[in-house]
């Protein structure tokens, strides 16, 4: 059976040398890489992933944890996360074990799972998650913002402040003073930051926020994100007339448009539709084009992921990381 030391030997390098080509733990210089790795080929080598582990002590394992959705299928976003998280956890060794929960499950089997450190998604206020890892002091970064109060919680998170301010002064200015959210579900820091951001565009230009025109998303009281924004549309548009809608995701505005086609409304001639979500197979499909916001995620999983690997070697790492979205406007 090859070894390390065979290639070692071969290459005339150090048994560490060649460790670390293959663990990534310490850089080496591209001529060496090369090197190791044609001797590796020609010997027919590959890494004993089981037996790195036992020697040091580590699965070489990071869990993404990602909530499953009434929908049970992966988001554009989601998807967008998951090869970010993969792309730089592969370019440390690690492999990423995916883990759709519950959102409503607080079971302690969660910090027991065999990994070195954990990127978790959607955190909300009093989460009990995140106090389950820190008792049992599991490494982890969120992909969000935790709770105002946790001063010590590593996160990666947009600007969700700005951005939603950002987009509330677009929509005033362009003359919307009557604009419906349907935000994320109740509790979810993400929600809070996103209604802030509603309530000071509103402020900025001196007219009343009404909090009666934030919806938010309750799992159980819908199929679907879509069917969110659908009978939400229908209900507030039985009582009130609005002239914009701000929705939490693009499958919630995809149900939005469906409901005002139901009701005679065009869209944007009598309503606005912007959704905090930039799923571009969708987005360029819809008629009219759905103006969105740019969060990339992408981005939002590389940087969780090596925040937390260098948490895990022990390496200086912020504390928080802000990832700024963009508004991209179409035809919505």
């Amino acid at each position: 059976m090859v070894t390390i030391d065979d290639i070692a030997k071969k290459a005339g390098v150090s048994k560490g040398t060649v460790s670390n080509v293959f663990s990534k733990k310490r850089p080496a210089s591209a001529v060496v890489t090369e090197k190791i790795m044609k001797i590796a080929q020609e010997l027919n080598y590959s890494p004993n992933q089981i037996a790195r582990s036992l020697a040091t002590k580590k699965t070489m394992t990071i869990a993404l944890k990602m909530p499953i959705s009434s929908e049970f299928e992966l988001s554009a976003f989601e998807t967008k996360v998951i090869n970010g998280v993969v792309k730089k956890c592969s370019e440390f060794g690690y492999r990423v074990l995916l883990d759709r929960f519950s959102e409503n499950s607080n079971s302690p089997l969660y910090s027991n799972d065999p990994v070195d450190g954990v990127i978790l998604l959607n955190p909300c206020d009093s989460d009990t998650r995140v106090l389950q890892y820190k008792r049992f002091e599991m490494p982890f970064v969120l992909i969000g913002r935790p709770e105002k109060e946790d001063g010590g919680t590593y996160f990666v998170d947009n600007n969700n402040v700005e951005i939603v301010k950002e987009v509330g002064e677009y929509l005033i200015g362009n003359g919307h003073k009557r604009i419906l959210f349907f935000n994320a579900s109740p509790h979810m820091t993400v929600a809070e930051d996103r209604k802030e951001g509603l309530k000071q565009a509103f402020e900025n230009y001196n007219l009343e926020f009404i909090e009666e025109n934030v919806l938010y998303y309750n799992q159980s009281d819908f199929e679907n994100s879509s069917d969110y924004g659908y009978r939400s549309l229908l209900e507030k548009f039985s009582s009130d007339k609005f002239t914009a809608v701000i929705t939490d995701t693009d499958r919630v505005a995809l149900g939005a448009m469906r409901a005002s086609r139901e009701l005679g409304i065009n869209v944007p001639g009598d309503l606005s539709i912007v959704a905090l979500g930039n799923n571009e197979t969708l987005a360029l499909e819809t008629t009219p084009k759905l103006t969105s916001v740019e969060l990339f995620p992408d981005k939002l999983g590389q940087e969780a992921a090596e925040v937390l690997l260098n948490v895990l070697n022990k390496t200086p790492a912020p504390r928080k990381k802000m990832i700024s979205a963009k508004l991209v406007i179409r035809d919505s």
